[in-house]
C-alpha cells in the first residue's frame, strides 16, 4: 500500500495525471459547448450559448495551467457549481440540458461527472501544492459554489422557464 501511495505522490506521475485529467475534462467540455452553442435548449438559448462560450474559453486554460494547484481549485469550484445546477434539475425530474438539446444524457450522470471532477480536481490540487488548508478551502468553496449553482437553477426555472 505504501508503494502505491509513493507512486501516486511522485511529482512526475502527478504531472502526467494532470495532463490526462485536463485532456479528459477538455474533451467533455468541448462536446458540451458545441452541443449548447449549436443546439441550445428551447427556453435557454442565450444562457446555453454564454455557458458554451465560457466552456470553450475554459478548455485552453485548464490545459495550459494544469500544473498549477490554483487551476485545479478553480476547476473544482466551477464543477461544484455545475453540479448544484444539475442537482436542481434532477430534483425537478427535468433534463438539465448540460450537453445541449441534441445530446440527452440523464441528469444523474451529469451530477456524477461533476462530483468526480470536483474530487479529482481537489486531489490534483492537493498533490501539486501539498497544503491541506488550501484543499479544505477548496472543499468549502465548492460547497458554497454548489449552493449558488442550485439557487441559480431555481432562478432560471422561475424566471425563464415558468414565465415563458
Amino acid at each position: 500500500m505504501d508503494n502505491c501511495f509513493n507512486k501516486i505522490s511522485d511529482n512526475k506521475t502527478i504531472k502526467k495525471a494532470s495532463l490526462y485529467f485536463s485532456l479528459t475534462i477538455s474533451a467533455v467540455l468541448v462536446l458540451a459547448a458545441v452541443g449548447k452553442i449549436l443546439y441550445p435548449s428551447e427556453f435557454l438559448k442565450t444562457l446555453d450559448r454564454w455557458i458554451g462560450a465560457f466552456e470553450l474559453l475554459f478548455v485552453p486554460a485548464i490545459i495550459y495551467f494544469r500544473k498549477r494547484w490554483q487551476m485545479w481549485t478553480v476547476a473544482a469550484v466551477i464543477f461544484a457549481a455545475w453540479g448544484g445546477y444539475a442537482l436542481y434539475w434532477h430534483c425537478l425530474e427535468l433534463p438539465c440540458s448540460c450537453m445541449g438539446a441534441s445530446l440527452h444524457i440523464p441528469t444523474k450522470y451529469s451530477i456524477s461527472f461533476d462530483a468526480l471532477i470536483f474530487v479529482g480536481s481537489l486531489f490534483l490540487g492537493y498533490r501539486l501544492k501539498g497544503v491541506i488548508e488550501w484543499t479544505c478551502l477548496g472543499v468549502l468553496s465548492g460547497c458554497m459554489s454548489a449552493l449558488v449553482g442550485y439557487a441559480f437553477a431555481d432562478w432560471v426555472y422561475t424566471f425563464m422557464v415558468v414565465r415563458m
